[in-house]
């Protein structure tokens, strides 16, 4: 029989009974002696201070309902005018050269009255209207009807309407200055200037009305001169129970194209026709030639039936 080998350091001597981990007796542990009581156990968790679990008031709920409720407002408002921004970049691209090709639908009648559903269209015998979301700077409006009465003046051809108009299309870039500074340019013969302005109001303008004037035939009547026409553009006031028809947008001097047609830029709302012209010898029904009417995409259509006067 051999000797076990001398214990080296990757051979260390094996344990004698009841000494180490595999010697341990029952019930024993390695740091209990003989006659000592048995060391305690001690259960940690049981010593673990649990923190009262925190209550909120009613003062500080309603605080984080209304800071949630004006959050999501926020969040709701920043989503509609990412999408109304992105529907103003994404409009198709109009050139004034190419407009005999515009495309423009026929216009819809409507009204800005409430229909008469449970007798709600009238509050305190004033009629309720249905607003269309029209809101405009006062600042802007001064502007445009400081060019609306210079469209109306007899001296609209003047160097000194001229100087105006264009202060105010500089001050505020709005597309009606710059429509008004394009037909003072096509009346004092300056068709390259004109057409520069065009573009500029075009490309400004939310909205462009079209006036169609055609023969008994359906046939366009071109080169038709027209002294002005006129176009309100309401907003409604108080609640619903006014409307405010200050804002009316004159168009002077008009005169049609070879496909029978003018063309209006006009803000994003409910129009009301304030002046149709009949010149001379001529009898025009246009359709509609009263009330509301609004457009059904960027661009809309007035029909014009032109029919001789008889003599």
């Amino acid at each position: 029989m051999q000797d076990p080998p001398p214990p080296t350091p990757n051979n260390p001597p094996n344990p004698k009974p009841g000494h180490g981990p595999r010697g341990l007796g029952r019930g024993k542990s390695p740091n209990h002696s003989p006659g000592q009581p048995p060391p305690q156990i001690i259960n940690h968790q049981s010593q673990i201070k649990h923190s009262p679990t925190p209550t909120i008031s009613g003062r500080q709920f309603l605080a984080y309902s209304a800071l949630g409720c004006v959050v999501l407002f926020f969040i709701v408002w920043w989503t509609i005018r990412s999408v109304e921004q992105h529907v103003h970049d994404s409009r198709p691209v109009l050139t004034w050269a190419d407009r005999e090709s515009w495309h423009a639908p026929a216009v819809i009648q409507t009204t800005l009255v409430k229909p008469n559903a449970a007798n709600v269209q009238y509050t305190y015998n004033k009629p309720r209207y249905r607003d269309p979301g029209f809101v405009i700077s006062p600042e802007e409006e001064e502007a445009v009807l400081a060019c609306a009465k210079l469209a109306s003046s007899p001296v609209f051809t003047n160097d000194t309407t001229r100087r105006a108009v264009l202060q105010h299309a500089r001050s505020q870039n709005n597309f009606y200055a710059h429509y008004l500074l394009a037909t003072w340019h096509q009346l004092n013969n300056d068709p390259n200037a004109a057409d520069i302005e065009y573009q500029l109001a075009i490309t400004n303008a939310p909205k462009i009305i079209a006036i169609r004037y055609t023969d008994a035939q359906g046939n366009p009547v071109p080169n038709l001169k027209l002294d002005r026409i006129e176009i309100g553009c309401d907003r409604v006031t108080h609640e619903g129970t006014a409307l405010n028809q200050r804002l009316v947008l004159i168009y002077p001097h008009q005169k049609t194209d070879a496909t029978g047609r003018v063309y209006l830029p006009v803000y994003n709302t409910t129009y009301r026709p304030v002046y149709l012209p009949q010149p001379d010898g001529y009898d025009v029904a246009y359709t509609p030639n009263e009330g509301w009417f609004k457009l059904p995409t960027r661009l809309g259509t007035i029909q014009a039936r032109v029919d001789t006067t008889p003599e």
